[in-house]
Parts: C-alpha cells; sequence; structure tokens
C-alpha cells in the first residue's frame, strides 16, 4: 500500500473498517451486479483519500455525508446509526409504530363539492395496518363523480399496499404492470388480489404529485398513468424507482440499505429512476383546483380514464 494511502487510512481507522464493509455489502447486494462494483470502487477510494476524517468522532454525521455520496449513485441508499443492543428486526417495529400513529398513511378522506372525492396518502404502511383505513376511505367515496388521489409529499413504504391499491383502481383483468429486475434475472409481479372496494372505471381518476413524491408512491402514479386509468397533474416527481432489502449491518453501530432490485414497466419498459414521474399537466398554484376541474370536464364529456 503507498504510503500516503496508508497514513490517510489509519487517520480514523473506524471509518476505515466501516467502508469496507460497505464495499464489500453493495458489492455483493446491488441488484446490478457491474454497477455494484463501480459503486464498491467509489467507496474504497473515499475510504483510501480518507474522504470523512473531519467527521471521524462523529458517526452521525459520516453516516449522512457517506449517503449522501451514495445517493448520486442511488437515491436509495441509507446509510443509519443503529443501536448495538437493538435486535434485527427493530427498524420494523419501529416503522410499524409510527404507522399507527399516522393513521396507517391516510390523512384525509373526503368528499369535494360537486361530490368528487379526495383521498389524500402521506405514506404506505404495512398491508395489515393500512388495507383497513384504505377500505373504509373507498367504501365512503365509491358514489363520487371522480377520484382525486393526493400523493404529494408522499415518500413511498410498503410496495404491497401501493400494489392493492393500484389493483382497486384499475382493469380487474390487468394481472400484472411490471417485472422486477434483481441479479436473478427478470420476474414478472403480479398483482394483489385486491380486498379493497373498486372504483368505477367509468370515472375519472387523478393523481397529484410533486418533488417529494418517492418510491412506492411513484410507482402508483406511473403505473395508473401507463395503464391510461389517471392523469397526472403537479410536477416532476423524485426519481426514486430502485428496491431496497433489510437493512445490513456494518461495523461500529452504523447499517446501510442497499437497493437490491428495480421496476421495469411493461407499457414502458422502463421505470421512473432519476427521471421521475413526468406530469400530464402542471398543477400551478393550486393543483387541487386543476384537478377538480379536469374532473368536472370529463364528467361533462363522459370520460372516465384518458
Amino acid at each position: 500500500m503507498p504510503l500516503f494511502t496508508l497514513l490517510t487510512a489509519l487517520a480514523c481507522p473506524v471509518q476505515a473498517e466501516t467502508l469496507d464493509a460497505a464495499a464489500n455489502a453493495v458489492e455483493s447486494a446491488y441488484f446490478n451486479a457491474a454497477r455494484g462494483a463501480e459503486i464498491a470502487t467509489d467507496i474504497r477510494r473515499w475510504s483510501a483519500t480518507n474522504r470523512y476524517a473531519v467527521d471521524c468522532a462523529n458517526p452521525s454525521a459520516f453516516a449522512l455525508k457517506l449517503e449522501r455520496d451514495l445517493d448520486a449513485h442511488d437515491g436509495h441508499f441509507q446509510v443509519r446509526l443503529s443501536r448495538p443492543e437493538a435486535p434485527a428486526g427493530q427498524w420494523l417495529a419501529d416503522w410499524r409504530a409510527a404507522g399507527m400513529a399516522a393513521n396507517a398513511g391516510v390523512r384525509d378522506v373526503r368528499l369535494l363539492d360537486p361530490s368528487i372525492g379526495y383521498l389524500r396518502l402521506s405514506a404506505f404502511y404495512a398491508p395489515d395496518q393500512a388495507e383497513p383505513k384504505l377500505r373504509a376511505a373507498l367504501l365512503l367515496l365509491q358514489d363520487a363523480r371522480g377520484l382525486i388521489l393526493d400523493l404529494r409529499q408522499n415518500g413511498g413504504g410498503d410496495a404491497d399496499t401501493a400494489n392493492l391499491l393500484l389493483s382497486s383502481l384499475i382493469d380487474p383483468k390487468t394481472t400484472s404492470v411490471q417485472s422486477i429486475e434483481t441479479r436473478s434475472g427478470l420476474t414478472p409481479q403480479a398483482l394483489s388480489t385486491t380486498s379493497l372496494p373498486r372504483f368505477p372505471s367509468d370515472r375519472p381518476v387523478v393523481v397529484l404529485v410533486d418533488r417529494r413524491t418517492g418510491s412506492a408512491a411513484e410507482f402508483l402514479a406511473y403505473s395508473l398513468q401507463n395503464e391510461k386509468r389517471a392523469i397526472v397533474i403537479g410536477s416532476r416527481t423524485g426519481g426514486a424507482a430502485h428496491m431496497i432489502g433489510e437493512p445490513t449491518r456494518l461495523p461500529h453501530s452504523l447499517s446501510i440499505t442497499i437497493p437490491n432490485g428495480r421496476p421495469v414497466n411493461h407499457k414502458t419498459g422502463g421505470d421512473w429512476e432519476r427521471l421521475g414521474v413526468t406530469p400530464d399537466q402542471n398543477g400551478g398554484d393550486d393543483p387541487l383546483h386543476v384537478a377538480r376541474r379536469w374532473i368536472e370536464t370529463q364528467d361533462a364529456l363522459g370520460q372516465g380514464a384518458r
């Protein structure tokens, strides 16, 4: 090892150990083997040049900076401090507890005048938590002239719940809208057999999005748009398409979550990673008003989907 590299690595051995473990984890788990090797090479270079030495005594700042650098490769990387005494699945228990406090992501459901349904979802929590809430919401809205699904500031969550809701909105004959690419190849992803009330297919649907709409929320907007079931209104979304597995423990009480799959839409042959979901219409200063006017226009024309 060159003298400069040796000296800089020794300047913060804690970081060197963590970065080496992170590089190995990414190289073995990232869904695209070639890209995983490239990202791992970058991580090892960051370690060799002692990129984070100024934060050697501040693991929180180190984790934040490492995650930001990894985000340049893929926005679904997460680097977190973990409690050493916490069991491996503690993050899941914490997330479920947050779901209970957030009404499983169902933040607002009501009828707007004149009889337009409005459903705002702030996140997608586990199906067993979210399904009863979504069922109640869709029962309330089933007679509405149209539906506005507000996914603004929804960063995503459980893909199975988004899948469940998608199944209740599109043609029941559609059994799959995308495949999942992993290191094992490309596998069609079946839609859930929905237990939710179906929103009538002859009534228009609008999805509201913004730059903070991400992940599973983008999947729902992208799928409804490409199935010609809804119009998307707002601003371009965040562009986080890749999927993640459980966090991998790293040395010194850190963990890393690594993207291990990507969706491939059957209609487009691609996904929304980095590009985001492009709206059909700009929302202007009042996206909700634009959505209501669009539904009223479609209702007057007797059109449900685009």
